[in-house]
């Protein structure tokens, strides 16, 4: 098990591949915490895993508010002692052409996929640094980290502002054996699946 003694934080992980990802965190050992708006379904998830012979608990968290946040990470680590991982996966899509654009959509975009990345990482790394194991933050990124497509200018600005932010942190942590990097949803897809083939299953 990769991951055993791990505590590990992933947003938007009571669906889609944030829950994929917890599943794989849990079956590598990690202590998982699933954050999500959706507590109902956050807890879903983490019924799951602990039916399945995992830990995890779940967090009502919206990644745009600052107190909400604070309080999730504070009550993991009243849980689990620490927090060794952060997975910043919650975001949404929005499409228009750029003139379409309602303002508030905009903000709404970067509030979630940059203010979420930013305000969980400010959050989680104190514990990482005091904690003396290091640790490591993950920023969900795409594509679109690199390339652009139309009507997904807010989307697109903020998979790119994932990278500055790694960037910072990966300089800011290496003292304190902290890591950032910012991964493909893609890559993670290629991988869950040829982890299935391998296994004679498609499924994380």
């Amino acid at each position: 098990m990769k991951l055993k003694g791990k505590s590990a934080i992933v947003t938007g992980a009571a669906s889609g591949i944030g829950k994929d990802i917890a599943r794989v965190y849990a079956r590598e050992g990690a202590k998982l915490a699933i954050a999500d708006l959706n507590k109902d379904a956050a807890e879903a998830t983490a019924n799951e895993i602990r039916a399945s012979g995992g830990q995890a608990i779940s967090i009502a968290m919206d990644v745009t508010d600052e107190r909400a946040v604070n309080d999730g990470v504070a009550a993991v680590v009243a849980t689990f002692g620490g927090v060794d991982i952060l997975v910043s996966n919650a975001g949404i899509q929005i499409v228009h052409p750029i003139e379409e654009f309602g303002y508030a959509e905009w903000k709404k975009m970067l509030a979630i996929h940059v203010d979420g990345a930013f305000l969980t990482t400010r959050a989680c790394i104190p514990h990482m640094y005091k904690s003396g194991r290091g640790g490591s933050i993950i920023y969900m990124g795409s594509v679109h980290s690199k390339e652009a497509s139309v009507l997904k200018a807010p989307y697109v600005t903020a998979k790119h502002g994932l990278i500055g932010l790694a960037k910072v942190i990966a300089k800011e942590g290496a003292a304190h054996g902290v890591r950032a990097n910012v991964e493909g949803a893609r890559a993670l897809r290629r991988r869950r699946d040829q982890e299935g083939d391998a296994q004679g299953d498609r499924r994380w």
